[in-house]
């Protein structure tokens, strides 16, 4: 029975490291600690550090001190570079605009724990404590930042004005690695070994002759040059299944908070058809659709996204919510 098992987990580790096209190569990286964090600063690759209960987080705050807050939060792999060009527009309309990268992405911590979605949620809630925002706070949350989001809003929506959710997650269950990464030994040898490299080619090769392409390659490269960056995104898919929230969804529309999603009509990774299960739990949604357009579009479409989210953001603080 021995022997079967770990022939069986050989196999999965060749054909994962097969499929993965890279050679076997260890990818140790650099520690992301408070000498690294200073030159980070320094350099100015980073803005700001806040220090959490859950460990210290890279965050960029940008605008008026006094505007009306908008919290992004990003989805998985990327991390806050999703909204790089969110910022300008945001913060001409008078936002204050804060941009973290979530624990286990960017030059934030990677702290050793379940990454699930009490991990996630108590994210937001200790940030904004943190940089004392106590007025409610327009939120966007896009893809995994989706269902995070919406996690946080079922349990603290009066510290929400408006929830904006970009294609996503915890509309219905997706498969979105093979089942076998997610197995003791297997998975931890994959993404240990080859898991920066596959998903910084992942990225690179979405974003193939993009004009945008080369900066999003070089902070790729950054945020996965420190360890603990792929065993992350290992942990969260072991241990929160972002994929499936109907709980979660159902507290937001009995929350009734303003909620506006933007989907790309040839989303593969998080369908439009989700779109209609989330209406059903969140009558007071509105949709806006990117015709032709697929599930990167926070960073990719950002300005297409923006037209629909910023005046939609503003007609609240109009109604003085």
């Amino acid at each position: 029975m021995k022997n079967h098992w770990m022939k069986k987990t050989l196999a999965a580790l060749s054909m994962s490291a097969s499929l993965l096209g890279t050679p076997f190569a260890t990818q140790a990286g650099e520690r992301l600690d408070d000498a690294a964090r200073l030159s980070l600063l320094q350099t100015g690759e980073a803005r700001q550090f806040v220090k959490l209960p859950l460990g210290t987080m890279h965050v960029r705050v940008l605008g008026p001190a006094d505007g009306p807050v908008v919290l992004l939060v990003h989805g998985g792999v990327i991390g806050g570079f999703a909204f790089e060009k969110w910022q300008r527009p945001l913060v001409d309309a008078g936002y204050r605009v804060v941009i973290p990268d979530l624990l286990g992405y960017g030059f934030s911590d990677r702290p050793d724990m379940n990454y699930d979605r009490d991990f996630y949620a108590a994210q937001i809630a200790q940030l904004l404590d943190a940089l004392d925002i106590r007025a409610p706070v327009d939120i966007v949350g896009a893809s995994l930042g989706g269902a995070v989001v919406t996690a946080f809003a079922a349990s603290h929506p009066q510290r929400l004005r408006s929830v904006v959710l970009v294609a996503p997650a915890g509309g219905g269950r997706v498969q979105v690695v093979n089942g076998a990464l997610l197995w003791p030994v297997v998975g931890d040898a994959v993404f240990h070994f080859f898991g920066n490299r596959n998903m910084r080619g992942m990225m690179a090769d979405a974003y193939a002759g993009s004009p945008d392409g080369e900066s999003l390659n070089r902070w790729m490269q950054a945020q996965t040059r420190y360890d603990g960056f792929a065993s992350g995104i290992l942990n969260t898919l072991r241990h929160y299944d972002a994929a499936w929230q109907p709980d979660d969804y159902k507290a937001l529309g009995r929350s009734g908070l303003p909620v506006l999603a933007v989907w790309g009509t040839e989303d593969k990774v998080n369908p439009i058809a989700q779109a209609a299960v989330l209406s059903e739990a969140v009558p007071q949604m509105k949709l806006a659709k990117l015709e032709g357009k697929g599930h990167a579009i926070t960073f990719g479409e950002a300005p297409a996204v923006l037209a629909a989210a910023l005046p939609f953001m503003q007609a609240q603080q109009r109604q003085g919510r």
